[in-house]
């Protein structure tokens, strides 16, 4: 491991339990990574001992910033919560083979709440430098866990070939919503994409959520080797 210290330069709250912390190297740089790629974050607990979790990276390589969308859940990130502008972290990484295949001929996201993390950067890469095909499925119990909303909603406008479908699963739906109201499921992808074929699908989010959407999709017909996951829990 090489952990180095990294500088906050930026915390911005997504929603009640979600912010996106952004860091740099002490001299403003960012190490070079991939789309997908998560780092390793170490800070020193209550007993004086390191504690570290990994979290995806869901900045863009070409960004000027590292950044995480993280979920307040845990020591670890009532630790994080902390942090103000200025203070330090210490980071190692990149690591992780959940990555972009350029081989892909169409790419289908499929985000479970902070899931949108690692799935961000791969989109963006995907949509404005490699120029293929791409959609986003991302669902939330509630509209507030929906992080990135606007963004998606503002790149799916400038993109014709990027689609961006959101889904909330709550009982509560917001006034005026005319997204989805269900999981993410095979039958909503097959009604929405028309069939699963020659397209590769990457998967973020809950165990639960990534192990059951890949043997759904895999029962009907998509090869495992064009399923790819980045689950936790």
């Amino acid at each position: 491991m090489n952990f180095q210290l990294f500088v906050l330069k930026q915390v911005t709250e997504e929603s009640e339990e979600v912010r996106t912390f952004k860091f740099t190297k002490k001299d403003g740089s960012v190490p070079v990574y991939k789309p997908g790629h998560f780092f390793l974050l170490r800070l020193p607990g209550e007993d004086g001992k390191p504690q570290q979790r990994s979290y995806s990276v869901a900045s863009h390589p070409d960004e000027d910033a590292l950044a995480f969308c993280i979920k307040l859940k845990g020591s670890f990130t009532h630790m994080l919560w902390k942090l103000k502008s200025g203070d330090t972290v210490e980071i190692d990484g990149p690591y992780g083979i959940f990555l972009l295949n350029p081989s892909d001929t169409e790419r289908i996201f499929v985000g479970g709440g902070v899931g949108i993390s690692a799935l961000r950067s791969m989109i963006i890469q995907t949509v404005k430098y490699d120029n293929k095909r791409a959609w986003l499925f991302h669902s939330a119990r509630q509209f507030d866990g929906l992080t990135y909303f606007p963004e998606m909603k503002k790149l799916a406008a400038e993109n014709p070939h990027f689609k961006f479908n959101s889904c909330v699963t709550g009982e509560e739906k917001p006034a005026g919503w005319n997204g989805y109201c269900e999981r993410i499921s095979v039958p909503l992808l097959k009604q929405v994409l028309g069939t699963l074929s020659d397209k590769t699908f990457y998967l973020c989010g809950s165990k639960e959520m990534c192990g059951g959407l890949a043997t759904a999709l895999q029962a009907s017909g998509v090869p495992k080797e064009h399923i790819k996951k980045d689950e936790w829990g």
